[in-house]
């Protein structure tokens, strides 16, 4: 299996954090040997989350915090998910899941730890509508195109 970055990408207020808190959430509510790297009834996903899950020997990395001047460039949370050496509890990620803008340091950095780390990078948008009151139900479908991807990248189809 080849190491994968899925980076959910737009303009801010699109839901790429949401769609990402829904991806934990179908993952853990799925597999009955998920184990998060904090207690599952700890996960707050009111705000944004950094976090790991293993299923049996594949380790997927959470960061739903993508904005300029947010953790992951303060903090070089990709980092943490990638690197083992850097943080032996975070590190070590086959797969990460995280959100960027579309372009600026968010974007650096992602391809910064890609190269640096050897990950294929793979990135979608979240789907929007300016129609519809509610982006819930698109958050969700976005959410299981990501599992989707998990399960292709998992198998070797990707």
């Amino acid at each position: 299996m080849k190491k994968t970055i899925i980076v959910t990408s737009g303009i801010a207020n699109q839901g790429k954090s949401e769609s990402i808190k829904n991806v934990c959430k179908i993952i853990l509510n799925t597999f009955n040997n998920a184990e998060p790297s904090i207690k599952k009834e700890l996960i707050d996903y009111t705000k944004d989350i950094l976090l790991t899950i293993k299923i049996g020997d594949i380790k997927i990395g959470f960061e739903s915090q993508g904005d300029p001047n947010s953790r992951m460039i303060w903090e070089d949370t990709i980092r943490k998910l990638a690197d083992d050496e850097f943080d032996p509890i975070l590190g070590g990620c086959q797969i990460i899941i995280c959100a960027s803008r579309s372009s600026g340091a968010t974007v650096e950095k992602i391809e910064e730890i890609s190269v640096k780390h050897s990950y294929d990078t793979i990135w979608k948008s979240n789907l929007t509508s300016k129609n519809l009151l509610t982006r819930s139900n698109l958050n969700r479908i976005s959410a299981q195109n990501t599992i989707d991807l998990i399960k292709s990248i998992i198998s070797g189809e990707i």
